[in-house]
C-alpha cells in the first residue's frame, strides 16, 4: 500500500494518505488534483458547506479525496481536476486539506495541553455552532492555535507555569483556516491568524481530558 504525503501550503503541516489496493474506482469518488506535485491547489467552485457568515472555502489541497458514498480515505477514487458536480462538505467524506477564508469572532476556553498535534488550542463555546452543518461541527470544536502568525502568547499564573494542562475562559478573533483531514498527529484545523482578546479565571486541568 503506497502513502505519499500532503502538505498544507502555508503551515507546513502534513497528512498521510493511503491509497488502496488497485481495482475498479469507487462510484462518486473523486481524488482532486491539480498537477504532478501536491504543491497546488484547487478552486472549491463545487464544495459548499453551511459556515457561519464571512466564513467560506478557499481552496481544495492537491490529492484530497471527496467520496459522496462510503469513506474517502479507503476508496479507490477518480482522479479529477474538478469537481463535476455540486458536493456538499456536510455530506460527503473528506480527506485530504481545505483552506477556509474569513474570520470567526468567538468566545470558549483557551487550553493549553502538549501533545502531538500543537500546544495551545481554543475551543468554541457550543452557541458558536447554531445554524451551521456537519463539517464546521465537526471540525471546529478545537482550533489550533500554534501555527497563527504572529504567534499567541499567554502567560498563566505563576502556580500553573509547570502544569502540563490549564485552560481558562476566553474571547478570540481567528481569522483563515487550514482544515487536515486524515489520520496523523497534524490533522486538525489551524487558524493562521488569531488575537485573544480577553481572559478569565485560569485553572489546572486534567491532560488528555474533554
Amino acid at each position: 500500500m503506497a502513502a505519499r504525503s500532503i502538505k498544507t501550503r502555508r503551515m507546513g503541516l502534513s497528512v498521510v494518505l493511503l491509497a488502496g489496493s488497485p481495482g475498479a474506482f469507487a462510484q462518486d469518488c473523486y481524488l482532486l488534483t491539480c498537477g504532478s506535485t501536491d504543491a497546488c491547489e484547487v478552486a472549491p467552485a463545487r464544495l459548499t458547506a453551511s459556515l457561519p457568515s464571512g466564513l467560506q472555502i478557499e481552496s481544495i489541497r492537491s490529492h484530497t479525496k471527496v467520496a459522496l458514498r462510503g469513506e474517502a480515505a479507503t476508496a479507490e477514487c477518480k482522479a479529477v481536476g474538478q469537481l463535476p458536480q455540486g458536493v456538499s462538505a456536510d455530506q460527503a467524506s473528506l480527506y485530504g486539506a481545505l483552506q477556509l477564508k474569513g474570520r470567526l469572532k468567538v468566545s470558549g476556553v483557551l487550553r493549553f495541553e502538549p501533545n502531538d498535534g500543537g500546544a495551545l488550542e481554543f475551543r468554541p463555546a457550543k452557541a458558536s455552532f447554531a445554524a451551521t452543518g456537519k463539517f464546521f461541527q465537526q471540525h471546529f470544536t478545537q482550533i489550533k492555535l500554534d501555527g497563527a502568525e504572529p504567534a499567541v502568547r499567554v502567560t498563566p499564573p505563576p502556580s500553573l507555569a509547570q502544569a502540563n494542562c490549564w485552560q481558562t475562559p476566553a474571547t478570540a478573533e481567528l481569522w483563515d483556516f487550514a482544515v487536515v483531514v486524515g489520520d496523523s498527529s497534524s490533522a486538525g484545523t489551524y487558524a493562521h491568524k488569531a488575537r485573544v482578546t480577553s481572559l478569565g479565571r485560569f485553572k489546572q486541568c486534567t491532560w488528555g481530558s474533554e
